[in-house]
């Protein structure tokens, strides 16, 4: 482009001189040099401040090194190089037997756990059942505390009662044996009156004192008598009393027990839950291990991990694979995601923003422009790295080609069929020296069409 301008401005300056326009001498010659230096330099550097064009480029796709998650032997390869697949189709397949052995190891290991929950549950289900009856053994043996109790206090009522029995028969033996003395007076006066004087005293009064005697001896006996059964009672009452205590012990005894039996089930309740925390805590573990088992079997079946294909295969059918990116299985390419990367003189990327407009052409795709914008400038360059080493770098080594690079985007996705590693030209139109960017849309145009006959 700057050669074209060149020869428009000394075609302009012929003219000037061939139409006397301008005397060929040698200020103007020099002016008129001097002009056109100044000139096409100016729009030069606006061109490249403006509108900055690069022919270094290239196109991205993400790269995927194949590395299975599991290692085995290849069974089956499905998909075939180069051509396109989508994602999720299968590529390969591991041989899938030994994990499958062992996700039915782990299924088994996760059912032993889940009914050993269930057993210890009912464990202790059980023990709490036997602590509700333990503790309703405690209830029934106080109970019978208590009526012992009261057994007690009522022999020992009817003791008291049984003695005060006693000493009221006592009473009314003394007063029926003062009764049988005072009728046997009476009645041996009565009978030593008459044997004296038969006249002194009736046969009747005779008779009714000698009856008075007999009641009296009758009442006699029948008081002693009274005195032995309430002595009876009073002894019955004391073996009542000696029953109710010895029942009062026994039930005494009954309740320590009981109350022993609830702590010996409580703690076998304790211990039963205990158990079965154990065998539940069991159970994510068999759960994790399950779902690992069942990771490995999945991870057999090799997938896309995007739409693209793969560029060749490492590994051949019956081959043993490991998870190791040193052995990759095969190189993927992504073709999900496609951008360009185009590198500029670092002074030339001042007015550069991301968002700018870019046009793009492509070496497969003469006579085609293709829209894009900058996503941004990538502010590294491998120049200025250095590797940990224990050699010292070398002044001479050191040094940059003044490039940075500038990720591409295009606006409404790239051309069909685009691959990795395609060359172009790119151009961008900063928001400054609008005007230049006549320069860049010229140049571009006529290198699209020249790509049908030479490369960018």
């Amino acid at each position: 482009m700057i050669a074209i301008m060149m020869l428009v401005y000394t075609g302009v300056a012929v003219l000037l001189f061939k139409f006397k326009l301008l005397k060929p001498r040698p200020f103007p010659i020099a002016g008129v040099v001097l002009g056109g230096i100044l000139i096409i330099g100016a729009v030069v550097a606006a061109w490249k401040q403006g509108a900055p064009i690069s022919s270094r480029v290239v196109t991205v796709q993400p790269v995927v090194q194949l590395v299975p998650y599991v290692k085995g032997q290849v069974i089956k390869i499905h998909a075939k190089a180069n051509r396109p697949m989508r994602k999720g189709d299968l590529l390969l397949e591991i041989n899938p037997d030994p994990y499958q052995f062992t996700v039915n190891q782990s299924q088994a290991q996760l059912d032993t756990a889940r009914q050993g929950v269930t057993e210890a549950r009912a464990g202790v289900e059980a023990a709490r059942a036997a602590v509700s009856k333990s503790k309703a053994g405690v209830d029934q043996a106080a109970a019978g505390v208590g009526q012992s109790k009261a057994a007690v206090a009522n022999a020992r009522a009817a003791i008291e009662k049984a003695k005060a029995s006693v000493a009221n028969a006592q009473a009314a033996l003394l007063r029926a044996a003062a009764a049988d003395e005072l009728a046997k007076t009476e009645e041996q006066i009565a009978l030593d009156l008459r044997k004296a004087d038969a006249g002194a005293i009736s046969v009747l009064r005779v008779a009714q004192a000698t009856q008075k005697r007999k009641e009296a001896a009758a009442a006699l006996t029948q008081a002693d008598a009274g005195v032995g059964e309430a002595q009876a009672a009073e002894k019955q009452a004391e073996a009542g009393l000696r029953q109710a205590q010895a029942d009062e012990v026994q039930a005494e005894a009954g309740l320590v027990a009981a109350k022993a039996l609830v702590q010996q089930s409580e703690a076998g309740e304790r211990q039963s839950a205990a158990a079965a925390d154990v065998a539940e805590s069991k159970v994510p573990a068999a759960q994790a291990q399950l779902a690992d088992a069942r990771f490995n079997l999945d991870q057999c079946r090799l997938l896309a991990p995007a739409d693209g294909y793969v560029v060749n295969w490492m590994i051949q059918e019956g081959q043993m694979i490991a998870a190791t990116s040193a052995m990759a299985a095969g190189t993927f390419i992504c073709t999900s995601e496609t951008i360009v990367v185009a590198s500029f003189p670092q002074n030339q990327l001042a007015n550069v923003q991301p968002g700018d407009d870019v046009e793009v052409i492509l070496d497969p795709y003469p006579g085609r422009l293709f829209k894009a914008k900058v996503d941004y400038i990538i502010p590294a360059s491998g120049e200025g790295q250095f590797d940990p080493s224990k050699t010292i770098p070398e002044a001479s080594t050191i040094g940059s080609q003044g490039l940075l690079a500038v990720r591409i985007s295009f606006t409404d996705g790239p051309p069909p069929g685009l691959g990795l590693g395609v060359g172009g030209v790119v151009a961008i139109y900063t928001d400054a020296v609008k005007p230049v960017h006549v320069v860049s849309k010229v140049v571009l145009r006529m290198k699209k069409w020249m790509l049908y006959v030479v490369p960018s």
